[in-house]
């Protein structure tokens, strides 16, 4: 009995000690109060910033944030004529344009909100046999009139070219090769970004934005709940 004690309660403690730590890592329900004060309908998206070593990133996150967020009842700015705005005045990247000041923004767009993202990774790795696509972006949803943060988020996104290939080893090599070839040809991860896109801004996708006044949901309950997750 004794020695069966002294298993048991090194389990024992690990198991509490385990419980206690998802306790503590719990997700908290996130607060929307600022969000539904704002009462934002219109979302003017900038350049996103880029940690990643493709230079094509921001462009490839910028150019497919338009359907969710129009999707969850927003009136989205033009990114293309706004990116294009911003180069005729002489800004040229996602890092010189979020540094703009807010006034200014204001008066041009009269915006609700800014919405500000950064790529923290982008692109392709090839292994031996196969390759993996990783895109992760952050963002915040600022108010435009007096800069205060609406909304945060992050999401990431990795697909395994392998991930489903139960083949030979042959068969696996030949495929890496052939897929190697085909995301250099085509960018895989543009695709990724607009998984990534999609799920960090669409609405109600736990703990992303409210839906917008353009929204047959806008009145939904999920919209009048004191807290999200």
């Amino acid at each position: 009995m004794k020695r069966f004690l002294q298993l048991i309660l090194p389990l024992t403690i690990i198991a509490l000690m385990s419980a206690c730590a998802n306790n503590h890592y719990r997700p908290q329900p996130r607060d929307y109060s600022k969000f539904r004060q704002s009462n934002p309908r219109s979302i003017l998206v900038v350049q996103p910033t880029n940690a990643s070593v493709d230079v094509k990133a921001p462009y490839a996150v910028m150019a497919q944030t338009t359907q969710p967020l129009a999707e969850s009842g927003y009136y989205v700015f033009p990114v293309v004529l706004v990116n294009e705005t911003f180069k005729d005045n002489g800004l040229n990247d996602g890092a010189e344009i979020q540094a703009a000041e807010l006034n200014k923004l204001q008066k041009v767009y009269n915006a609700d909100t800014i919405l500000y993202l950064n790529v923290e990774k982008y692109g392709t790795k090839f292994q031996l046999i196969n390759s993996v696509t990783t895109v992760s972006v952050s963002g915040k949803l600022i108010d435009a009139k007096d800069g205060s943060i609406l909304w945060t988020g992050q999401k990431n996104i990795t697909i395994d070219s392998n991930s489903n290939n139960n083949s030979g080893l042959f068969s696996q090599m030949f495929n890496a090769v052939v897929n190697q070839i085909s995301d250099k040809l085509t960018d895989k991860a543009y695709k990724v970004a607009g998984a990534v896109d999609d799920h960090l801004l669409t609405a109600n996708h736990g703990g992303t934005l409210l839906y917008g006044p353009y929204s047959p949901r806008y009145k939904a309950p999920e919209n009048s709940d004191s807290t999200q997750q």
